[in-house]
């Protein structure tokens, strides 16, 4: 690379970054914790500080501990693990945690103050993704596009929604694309620095979350694909060579695989201290495999876990961790344009993605996979890289019953936006009419787009259905209504002179945290059930989207909210949270 073009790639990355930085800090610091982010942080912070791996084990601990980083330098953290003792492993993961983690969190520390410190670490991994699709896309189309590429990355709101998050749907995220990047890089050429790539990032998504098991195959089917391709593979492992035979490829393809297989394996110990307990504690340990309902409901993976587990050929809580992640996903209330289902949908990530995503993003998505597909040459040596990954982790959401949220397909997106390039380059040819005015309105179409949301990126809706306001019609949970918005409901209520508010919020953050007087309303809050109370009438009555149609109440308390719905709302706090002024019982 010239010194002129390393200046520009280098001038490009830092307002990447500066704008980036500008747009996830400017708005995590107005939002409350999302559902999963105490979990996710106290997890985090008791694995990096005591080398404690109880809370919370359906996750790999890698991505906490990089979010807690921060937490090690701060004073005055109160955390007790000492009740865990005392808790039996099955009372403890699925109902004892929340409420350990929910008091950890806004009763002896300052929340906020924790978890801003947390939110900047994912951050920073948003800003590594950014210079990962940067790179692979200059690499393939050149500096304008990889450019453009990296400007509808910097503001994709599903993104900007995820990256400032404590939770592991980014992080899985970051390494999978960086996991196909280095792969397709050692493709082209065997080296030590791009094999060092590949071993590490898949060893770090193997640490961060289960679902990166799915690079397994995916990287073993481009491996194969590659030693059975005629074309000589280059090596430069000191010296400059090539393996010319496919017998001699396919050794090597499985050398490497070989080789990530064991690094994930060694990562994984690594990620748990390498010790088999999930703690100090000699007594305590995960034995969910043992529920004869567990047993019933998914015989082959239980006995599968059981093996493992009693060889402790994995760590407990992760061998336990997986087993109960995937119980847990068998049956889960499910929201779909206005119909509820326990057990999914197979068109769920489609629509979602199809009404959450940007329409420029989409349409250049669907022009670059066209265009990808035009030459059988151009997918075998570039394209299957950017297309297997996203079609498995997708295929598998379709597949599975977990109908919750779009952050469960959002490695996708990334590779949606690589394979865009594609169209983009065709609109950065020479040929300015009508090329280039096609892709600055599209570019503005999808600035538009997000300045409607901005700053609420979790509440993200594209105009085809309306855009946000519209949303939570058609999809719910961490789709729009996370629990985000108590900070915003709070300066509602400041602004406008309410001291008091009967609330029933959907989340783990508290509202009292948040100086928030309220009469607290069925749905809410899971901290203490005995706080709820009749509504204080005639009063302001807050209710979040998510239990204003009831998805997680018993079927035959849905409709509790329901004639709200047709009352002209007082005030829509973030998206997630309407305001209504009642006068009388509904």
């Amino acid at each position: 690379m010239k010194v002129s073009e390393r200046v520009r790639c280098i001038l490009c990355l830092l307002f990447f970054a500066v704008v980036f930085l500008a747009l996830t800090v400017g708005s995590y610091v107005r939002e409350s914790a999302t559902w999963d982010e105490p979990q996710h942080l106290i997890a985090g912070y008791s694995a990096l500080k005591f080398h404690d791996y109880r809370t919370d084990p359906e996750h790999p601990p890698f991505i906490r501990m990089w979010a807690a980083l921060p937490l090690l330098g701060m004073d005055r953290i109160k955390v007790d693990l000492q009740k865990i003792d005392r808790v039996a492993s099955a009372g403890w993961v699925m109902a004892g945690q929340f409420f350990f983690c929910h008091d950890m969190l806004y009763v002896a520390n300052d929340a906020d103050r924790l978890l801003y410190a947390a939110r900047f670490m994912i951050v920073l991994l948003g800003v590594l993704l950014g210079v990962l699709l940067f790179c692979w896309a200059r690499d393939l189309f050149g500096f304008w596009p990889a450019a453009v590429v990296l400007g509808f990355y910097t503001i994709e709101p599903n993104i900007l929604a995820h990256c400032r998050l404590v939770t592991t749907d980014f992080g899985v995220t970051c390494w999978s694309f960086g996991v196909a990047y280095f792969l397709w890089r050692t493709a082209r050429r065997l080296s030590v620095g791009n094999l060092f790539g590949l071993v590490a990032l898949f060893t770090l998504a193997q640490m961060s979350k289960f679902s990166a098991v799915l690079l397994g195959p995916v990287v073993l089917v481009l491996l194969v694909m590659r030693a059975w391709h005629k074309s000589p593979w280059p090596v430069h492992m000191g010296k400059l060579t090539e393996l010319s035979t496919r017998c001699k490829k396919f050794v090597a393809a499985v050398a490497v695989f070989a080789m990530l297989v064991f690094a994930g394996w060694l990562g994984i110990w690594a990620a748990y201290d390498f010790r088999y307990l999930p703690s100090n504690a000699p007594g305590w340990r995960m034995e969910f495999h043992k529920d004869p309902r567990i047993l019933q409901r998914m015989p082959t993976l239980t006995r599968a876990v059981t093996w493992i587990d009693e060889h402790r050929l994995l760590p407990n809580a992760y061998n336990e961790g997986f087993l109960l992640g995937q119980i847990k996903a068998q049956n889960r209330s499910g929201f779909l344009a206005g119909s509820y289902r326990l057990n999914g949908w197979w068109w769920f990530f489609p629509f979602a993605f199809l009404i959450k995503t940007p329409i420029s993003v989409i349409v250049l998505f669907a022009a670059g996979v066209i265009l990808a597909a035009n030459r059988w040459e151009r997918i075998v040596n570039d394209a299957a890289y950017a297309l297997l990954p996203p079609v498995t982790f997708l295929a598998v959401g379709m597949l599975a019953k977990l109908n919750i949220g779009l952050r469960h397909i959002l490695p996708v997106y990334p590779f949606v936006l690589l394979l865009a390039g594609y169209a983009i380059t065709k609109l950065c040819a020479k040929r300015p009419w009508p090329r280039r005015p096609t892709l600055a309105a599209l570019g503005l179409l999808a600035i538009v787009e997000l300045a409607l949301a901005c700053p609420h990126y979790l509440a993200f809706f594209n105009q085809s259905i309306g855009g946000p306001r519209e949303g939570h019609k058609y999809l719910l949970d961490s789709n729009i209504d996370w629990g985000q918005d108590l900070k915003g409901l709070k300066q509602w209520m400041d602004q406008h002179d309410v001291h008091h508010i009967n609330l029933s919020y959907f989340g783990t953050a508290d509202p009292a945290y948040y100086k928030i007087d309220c009469t607290y309303l069925f749905g809410g809050p899971f901290f203490d059930d005995k706080l709820v109370a009749n509504p204080s009438l005639p009063g302001f009555v807050a209710v979040s989207v998510t239990n204003l149609r009831g998805l997680y109440f018993p079927q035959a308390s849905r409709r509790v909210y329901r004639p709200l719905l047709e009352m002209e709302p007082a005030a829509v706090i973030g998206y997630s949270i309407y305001v209504y002024w009642v006068d009388q019982p509904w």
